[in-house]
């Protein structure tokens, strides 16, 4: 099976599904400080992105991340905002152009 198909089935799977995107980073003293963002995924063109309404502007997700996305677990989905995805990542994998995209 060639990459092409496996991409074609991902984007299907995840296509206008809820999805929460964790940022990790560390506190000066340290401590883990996480911070969520969710939105619907959506894809323009060549590029996956996460639709954060109309008050974000949308956030380009990268295509080697979605082997990470997992499904969010039923007893999980009320500290997610109800999403359907989880993406978890550390602020050291984000461009300061993502990270200025979130905040």
């Amino acid at each position: 099976m060639h990459a092409g198909a496996t991409d074609a089935r991902m984007q299907e799977a995840i296509y206008g599904r809820k999805l929460a995107l964790l940022t990790h980073r560390k506190t000066g003293a340290g401590a883990d400080a996480v911070q969520l963002h969710t939105g619907i995924v959506a894809f323009t063109q060549c590029e996956l992105l996460l639709d954060r309404g109309l008050q974000k502007r949308p956030f380009r997700l990268r295509w080697k991340w979605m082997s990470r996305i997992e499904s969010v677990a039923s007893d999980q989905k009320d500290q997610l905002d109800d999403a359907d995805l989880l993406l978890s990542l550390s602020d050291a994998e984000l461009s300061e152009q993502e990270l200025s995209t979130l905040n």
